[in-house]
């Protein structure tokens, strides 16, 4: 095998299968990038046994050939070389890729080549394409409301399903006690999307984000597998599906239409940085904010025996009779940073009930958080304090 190359041209797909492959442990094909020169096309490969991922480039080629090294290496000295023209070549007598730069040489060990497993091949029948900004940024709107113990089967995966009600697709995560969903107008995805819908384990879901183009990029679904190539077909990813039972997460949402709501609409941004502050004072004992309402302002407030009190006050506009709720001040803060617009709306359905987070500005992204219990105890009090 040899062929020339840009440096720069396949410096991403190296570090894309650097980073899925291991360093020590495994099968010798779980630890190698693969290089495969063949009819005028490289492919650059790695899998983890689960997530796959091949590069396409179309080099000088000078002969064909197919040769597997450790990924990490060969990642780790790409990325230290100057811009600039590469040369690959196998030295078979001595059993080595040759990588050259100028009057630099290399020498790395190669692989027996019958450790190679042949990946799978991006089908090619009901493709469909979408943006992979807007699929990224929806994983980071759902994923941190996926939970993370891949013992909880179906709470441990995001939920991408058809919903005929209003003809988009969701894309739904459930931890238990918080829920994340974000809609999709997309018909092609729509068609593509069986009717249980697909679930994607969040181990491979923050993969998927991580490793997917943000420019135009094609998927497909086969064989319970999912297929993520960019529109240039340089990067082709591929990953397994799980094949639980999903909540019936409508019933939860169906609690919006309670029979006595509140609403309180807020400034994000002043509402994370007080809570920010009040975060100070939480401790593993008390580490939620209380909310207390009263017409055009909420008190916030923490009372800590270590830490002390905090108290702080927003105007907001708020409809309706709940007096006063609680949340984990750390899970509101993190909700909140996923939200774009400067106004949300809070869609309270009793002090025990969900609440609904709402986006004023975009009506396909909202959150469910369940408040926690009010207890009467009071923790000090300004006497004690005096005291």
């Amino acid at each position: 095998m040899k062929f020339l190359i840009q440096r720069e041209e396949i410096l991403p797909a190296l570090q894309q299968a650097a980073q899925i492959t291991s360093v020590k442990t495994g099968a010798v094909y779980l630890r190698s990038t693969w290089l495969k020169v063949e009819n005028d096309q490289l492919r650059i490969m790695a899998t983890d046994s689960n997530i796959e991922f091949f590069g396409v480039f179309s080099p000088e080629v000078k002969e064909d050939g197919l040769v597997g090294v450790n990924g990490r290496h060969l990642y780790d000295l790409i990325r230290k070389l100057h811009p600039g023209e590469l040369q690959f070549l196998v030295d078979e007598k001595a059993n080595n890729l040759v990588v050259k730069q100028n009057k630099r040489k290399y020498v790395l060990p190669i692989n027996e080549n019958y450790w190679f497993q042949p990946l799978s091949v991006f089908p090619e029948e009901n493709a469909i394409s979408l943006s992979g900004e807007t699929l990224s940024t929806i994983i980071d709107k759902v994923s941190y409301s996926v939970s993370d113990d891949d013992t909880l089967q179906a709470f441990n995966c995001m939920l991408l399903k058809y919903a005929a009600k209003d003809q988009k697709v969701d894309f739904c995560g459930l931890n238990g006690h918080q829920l994340a969903l974000c809609k999709l107008e997309h018909e092609g995805l729509q068609n593509l999307l069986p009717e249980q819908g697909i679930l994607i384990s969040k181990k491979y879901l923050l993969e998927l984000k991580r490793m997917i183009p943000l420019k135009k990029i094609e998927l497909n679904i086969q064989n319970n597998r999912l297929y993520c190539r960019s529109w240039d077909f340089k990067e082709n990813i591929s990953l397994p599906l799980s094949l639980y039972d999903y909540p019936d997460y409508n019933q939860l949402l169906a609690k919006h239409a309670s029979s006595y709501p509140s609403g309180m609409d807020v400034d994000r941004r002043g509402l994370v940085d007080a809570l920010d502050r009040i975060l100070i004072f939480n401790t593993d004992n008390s580490m939620c904010t209380f909310f207390e309402f009263s017409e055009g302002m909420v008190q916030m407030d923490v009372q800590s025996e270590e830490k002390g009190e905090a108290k702080e006050f927003l105007d907001v506009v708020f409809q309706g009779n709940l007096k006063k709720i609680a949340f984990p001040t750390r899970d509101l803060i993190g909700i909140l940073s996923h939200f774009d617009s400067d106004q949300i709306h809070f869609h309270f359905t009793s002090s025990d009930g969900p609440c609904f987070i709402e986006d004023v500005n975009d009506p396909d992204y909202k959150v469910l958080i369940m408040p926690m219990q009010i207890s009467d105890e009071v923790i000090y009090t300004d006497t004690d304090t005096e005291a």
